[in-house]
């Protein structure tokens, strides 16, 4: 009796907690998204025990991929979870799209959701429940949305270029994209003989042959330009049909060589009957394209276009009024069939878009519906789509099949082309409505109504199935555009490859009549802190120099040795200085002499300049030849291959024991440069002197270095790099000596790794003047430059504290100086990172394809390799060069190594450590097979790194199975040994069975650290207590 009241009490309860879990239909939504609603019961009326503790349905997203679901129940007592589990079905999703699943739950007061993104594996959700949500009925929301990939180049991606949509221009660009992909149109196109290349239909030719090669989205702004059309037209969304027409039309017009051609391929004859059994009158009729109706597919539609109509009262010339059939068939149709489809309807007051069905096939047999009845198949190439309500608004893009390939469909959306699948091409475009779902919190129930599908196909375009040169591309082109692309390849190798600037010697000098630049060209305008004039400079340039095209990457002997064969002069008696304008206040000008070993690039690192080059020789006739050479034609540098690279240190080192020598004369007024010489320094300037200008008592000599002070008595060239030498024949120089004297400046050259410049400051300021103005040229603070310079002694010495500018010049007047942290004004822009105790000041953007590309790092060769800052134990190989460095820089030190190939499978990374030492060796590319233990491939490493020794310090290392040796001084020992594997930073058993397909299931990489003590590591005694053997 007690048995049957509990049996009957448990009946009751199983009764009152299992409840069913509806699941809704599937709702396509657009904009590409597909969801499927899931009613929940009060988790606590749920029966966990049972089947229904999972539920397991398929749902798609709108291109079709199918993806297979799975929701599961956790409860407990104070909360519950929900783990919603999606896996596509699909053996590959398209990687040009992110297929994204969003998981909400709602109910009257509550809304959560989390997305993630949809991998190839199984993905899951899990979604937390609180004790309030438990107790009530909710809803679970499944969504799988499709979003386009950062950073999506359509190009490098599917191979085809986009459009620019220039503001309301995306039917156009579906038409363009449709013809173009028309091999044979495009072939026509490019017949067109026309000098008019500004003009349509060279435009036409020009957009055709960038949407072929260009490797970025084109404009089609150009092409507009030639319709002639203003504004307003151009912001006017024309309809499809029309423009197409009208394309053709003014094509046939420009180009009447092509008009048959164009006739043959787009243009097909109606025949109309009007018949009995008397008679059957006929006439023809051509046509560029055929309109429908809307029906329920294509076939019904040209059924309806064909249909006959029963005529009472036919009044014929000879039978007068009969009863007769009007009809009208086929009677020639072209390879390219354009079917316009009459989706909008006029109701009085505008037109109106009809949203019904309409299907239609890949292929198509128009036997039916021509005069001849024969066999005539089609093939649909395009399809031309419009999303939206009005006929002049909305927004069109198309789906093509490129190639004989019928699976093979793209989408053409503007700038964006992406791959595209069957599902999309036809089903996605029929129309009809489509059901919109939304929960209902407070009904607790899943609301729905109809409503019409946005996206219709507007245009189909069918080609004759035994026309396969219809899609044929052309190999040839129209020649001038050939040409005007040589001419852009060319402009853009000169602006990336070479600067411009212009090139003078003594005699430019002497035959300008601007006694400033005479005055001046070495020194700021007689030492007086003024401004200069930028109108003398820039007609200096422009009448008496030479423009030069010169190469970016190249030394100053490289330049020299061109000019010397150009000139057929000594090279050894040849030098080069480069001649400066700084912009910054004061505007100083300056001479520099060009060290020889030193890249070009080194003295334009920073452009707060304007500047030009000098080439003198210290070779009389040579020079004589160096005056007459240059004239007023362009010159340019031939490239010349670079050896060592940018920083390598043969460019670096400097030769600086030569002194600069100007001597100019000065009489009447007019100061004229007599000769420039190159001295050894130490020797005495009165020695050249003497010789030339000692025969006349009335002249004074002047001598000015780099300090600008004025001295009479002869000069040592000891410190000095620039020293002026003034010839005054009449004493007229005198009263301007002691007010330049007193104004105290001096040049300061100032010297990085990257550049060389020089500036002008008063002897009595602080150092502090000279920050600012380093701070300027850095763009960052004063405290982050630090300055080195030489005391009396001639001994290097750091700036600690604020000095006059005299005490930091007392040896030379020569600093070095360098930047300790990244320029301020760039610091939201820029990182600084090192590699190799080489720093790197990049963009945060900068992949690290772009890095190795920017720093001619060959990347079919070298790898990037991350090694943990941490304990510099753990290390990877970055596989991605589209990630950016900045993501990794914070924890990683980055390396760029050559890998060793063994296969193409698995990225290995092999360590060599002890206590003291960590040894990393290259990267190893190796492959196993799925069925290969991990043992196995860890011993078939260690077999391939035991083939060579490992160098470190003084010590030779060989690798053993079981043990390591190393050799030095003659001695080998052995040393334990311990290897440890890691697979994305786990410990993994070495002595593992299992296959390492099933341990690695993905694109992984697999550490090996072989971990050894060596005498260094410590004392024998301690090893010894350790156990640890020692022979």
């Amino acid at each position: 009796m007690q048995e049957d009241v509990e049996q009957s009490e448990m009946q009751n309860k199983c009764q009152s907690v299992i409840q069913e879990i509806t699941l809704s239909q599937e709702f396509e939504m657009p904009i590409n998204k597909t969801m499927r609603f899931v009613m929940i019961p009060p988790l606590s009326q749920i029966k966990f025990e049972d089947e229904k503790k999972s539920l397991n349905y398929y749902s798609h997203a709108k291109d079709g991929n199918e993806f297979k679901f799975q929701i599961e129940f956790e409860n407990k007592t104070d909360n519950a979870h929900i783990f919603v589990y999606c896996k596509p079905l699909s053996e590959q999703l398209d990687h040009s799209k992110i297929y994204k699943l969003s998981s909400s739950i709602q109910s009257k007061k509550t809304k959560k959701q989390k997305d993630i993104k949809i991998e190839q594996k199984e993905n899951c959700i899990k979604l937390l429940l609180t004790q309030k949500i438990k107790e009530q009925k909710f809803c679970l929301l499944n969504e799988i949305v499709i979003e386009q990939a950062p950073k999506y180049n359509s190009r490098d991606e599917v191979g085809f270029t986009g459009i620019i949509n220039n503001s309301a221009t995306c039917y156009m660009n579906s038409v363009f994209q449709i013809l173009f992909h028309l091999g044979i149109f495009e072939k026509l196109v490019y017949s067109i003989n026309s000098d008019q290349h500004n003009q349509f239909p060279c435009t036409l030719q020009a957009l055709f042959y960038n949407l072929r090669h260009s490797q970025i989205a084109i404009s089609t702004q150009e092409i507009i330009n030639s319709f002639k059309w203003d504004i307003d037209q151009q912001a006017i969304q024309q309809d499809v049909q029309e423009f197409i027409m009208e394309l053709i039309k003014a094509i046939c017009i420009k180009a009447p060589e092509i008009e048959n051609n164009i006739n043959f391929l787009f243009q097909g004859v109606l025949e109309h009957h009007i018949k009995n059994d008397k008679f059957d009158n006929s006439n023809q009729e051509q046509f560029m394209d055929i309109s429908l109706n809307i029906t329920n597919s294509l076939h019904e539609s040209l059924k309806l276009f064909v249909q006959s109509e029963q005529l009472d009262a036919y009044t014929h010339d000879v039978y007068g009024k009969q009863e007769a059939i009007k009809f009208h068939r086929f009677k020639k149709l072209p390879p390219i069939l354009l079917i316009n489809l009459k989706r909008y309807q006029f109701d009085g007051q505008c037109f109106k878009k009809i949203h019904d069905y309409f299907s239609y096939d890949y292929e198509i047999n128009f036997k039916q519906y021509l005069i001849d009845q024969v066999d005539e198949f089609y093939q649909l190439f395009a399809v031309l789509v419009h999303r939206g309500e009005a006929i002049n608004h909305g927004h069109y893009y198309c789906y093509i099949r490129p190639t004989q390939n019928p699976d093979e469909w793209f989408k053409f959306d503007d700038k964006i082309v992406t791959r595209a699948t069957k599902q999309e091409v036809f089903q996605n475009n029929f129309g009809g409505e489509f059901i919109y779902a939304q929960y209902n919190c407070d009904l607790d129930e899943i609301m729905t109504k109809k409503k019409n599908s946005p996206e219709t196909a507007y245009m189909l375009v069918y080609i004759k199935s035994n026309h396969p040169d219809i899609l044929v591309s052309p190999q040839n082109f129209p020649e001038w555009i050939l040409k005007q692309e040589q001419l852009h390849n060319d402009t853009q190798f000169e602006q990336k490859n070479f600067i411009q600037t212009n090139i003078f010697t003594i005699n430019h000098l002497n035959q300008n009549q601007c006694q400033q630049m005479k005055t001046g060209i070495i020194f700021h305008k007689s030492a007086l802190n003024q401004s200069i004039d930028q109108n003398v400079i820039e007609e200096f340039f422009d009448q008496y120099t030479t423009p030069l095209i010169i190469p970016k990457v190249i030394t100053i002997q490289q330049i020299i040795d061109q000019f010397s064969e150009k000139i057929d002069v000594d090279k050894k008696c040849l030098h080069l200085f480069m001649y400066k304008i700084s912009h910054l206040k004061p505007n100083l000008e300056s001479i520099i002499q060009m060290q020889p070993q030193r890249n070009l690039s080194y003295y334009l690192a920073n452009k707060i300049y304007l500047f030009g080059l000098m080439l003198i020789s210290t070779n009389f006739e040579d020079q004589i030849l160096i005056n007459n050479y240059f004239g007023v034609d362009k010159i340019k540098l031939d490239l010349v291959p670079q050896v060592g690279g940018k920083n390598s240190k043969e460019n670096k080192t400097v030769i600086n024991n030569k002194v600069l020598v100007f001597i100019k004369t000065y009489s009447n007024k007019i100061m004229e440069f007599d000769q420039i010489l190159l001295l050894e320094k130490g020797q005495q300037i009165s020695e050249i002197l003497n010789r030339e200008y000692t025969n006349n008592d009335q002249i004074i000599i002047y001598y000015q270095n780099d300090g600008l002070e004025f001295k009479c008595q002869d000069q040592v060239l000891k410190n000095s790099e620039y020293v002026q030498v003034y010839i005054d024949f009449q004493n007229e120089m005198a009263e301007n000596i002691e007010q330049i004297n007193n104004l105290r400046e001096v040049i300061i050259k100032v010297v990085n790794e990257q550049q060389c410049t020089s500036q002008l400051f008063n002897k009595n300021d602080s150092t502090t003047s000279l920050l600012d103005f380093l701070a300027q040229l850095e763009d960052c603070k004063q405290e982050n430059i630090q300055i080195k310079y030489k005391d009396k002694k001639g001994n290097v010495q750091i700036l600690q504290q604020q000095i006059k500018i005299e005490d930091l010049i007392q040896f030379d007047n020569n600093i070095t100086y360098k930047q300790t942290i990244v320029p301020i004004g760039a610091l939201k822009e820029q990182m600084s990172f090192q590699i190799d105790n080489q720093t790197y000041i990049i963009l945060k953007s900068m992949s690290f394809a772009e890095f190795m590309e920017q720093e001619k790092i060959p990347q079919n060769i070298y790898v990037p390799l991350l090694i943990s800052k941490k304990d510099k134990k753990q290390a990877q190989v970055q596989l991605d060069l589209t990630q950016k460095i900045s993501r990794y820089t914070y924890k990683h030190d980055i390396k760029f190594l050559e890998p060793i190939i063994l296969g193409t499978d698995i990225y290995l990374i092999c360590f060599l450590q002890s206590v003291e030492i960590i040894l990393l060796c290259n990267p190893i590319l190796c492959q196993v097979s799925q069925n290969t233990t991990l043992a196995e491939t860890v011993n078939k490493i260690i077999q391939f790194v035991s083939q060579n020794t490992i160098q470190y310090k003084s010590q030779q290392i060989q690798i053993r199975e079981d043990c390591i040796y190393s050799t030095e001084d003659n001695k080998t020992r052995r040393l334990e040994q311990q290897i440890r594997i890691r697979i994305n930073n786990q410990e993994i058993q070495q002595d593992t069975q299992m296959g390492i397909g099933s341990i690695m299931p993905e694109f992984k990489q697999l550490t090996v650290v072989m971990t050894f003590l060596t005498i260094r590591d410590t004392k024998v005694e301690k090893l010894r207590q350790k156990g640890v053997q020692i022979f």
